[in-house]
């Protein structure tokens, strides 16, 4: 243990690092399959190989995420009956697989069982959920407002609008 002074008194520092210690365990506990059966443990033996010294992995990770989250749209749509254009399907499995690749790299997501049922949980949220803009702009669709043609003033006096028809549930 050592100690600085501060404007406040003695700081005192531990020489090691409990969280450190905590994702080294983390990434110790990862699966590593010998003989891989399926993608669920091929992703499970690129995110040991990544958390052990080869970040070149993370690349590998996100092709397999996103071949296998086109199959999930394909599924989905096709049991739903949705249409989409190719592009379209293109874009949401590219946003789930980031999705995925986003945890990993900024919050050290370690997956412990499956890499499907999380990537299917994000391609849901990717097909159905709506950010905020877009529901605006359904919003002023559907009162035929062209939010892009209005002053700053008229602009706040539509977001309040829309907020107060939000409260009410009104809106999807």
């Amino acid at each position: 243990m050592r100690g600085e002074k501060t404007e406040c008194g003695f700081q005192y520092f531990l020489d090691f690092d409990f969280y450190e210690q905590e994702e080294k365990k983390e990434i110790d506990d990862l699966l590593f399959f010998a003989a891989p059966e399926n993608d669920n443990q091929r992703l499970m033996n690129l995110q040991y190989e990544y958390y052990h010294g080869m970040p070149e992995k993370i690349d590998k990770i996100f092709l397999l995420l996103l071949e296998i989250a086109r199959k999930i749209i394909s599924k989905e749509a096709k049991e739903k009956k949705l249409i989409f254009c190719i592009d379209h399907k293109e874009e949401l499995a590219v946003d789930s697989a980031s999705l995925v690749i986003e945890q990993i790299l900024k919050n050290r997501l370690k997956i412990r069982t499956s890499f499907i049922a999380y990537l299917y949980l994000q391609v849901k949220k990717t097909m159905y959920s709506k950010t905020k803009a877009q529901k605006l702009e359904d919003y002023c669709i559907k009162n035929n407002i062209n939010f892009f043609l209005l002053s700053e003033d008229e602009k706040r006096k539509v977001k309040r609008n829309f907020e107060e028809y939000k409260k009410e549930g009104r809106h999807e």
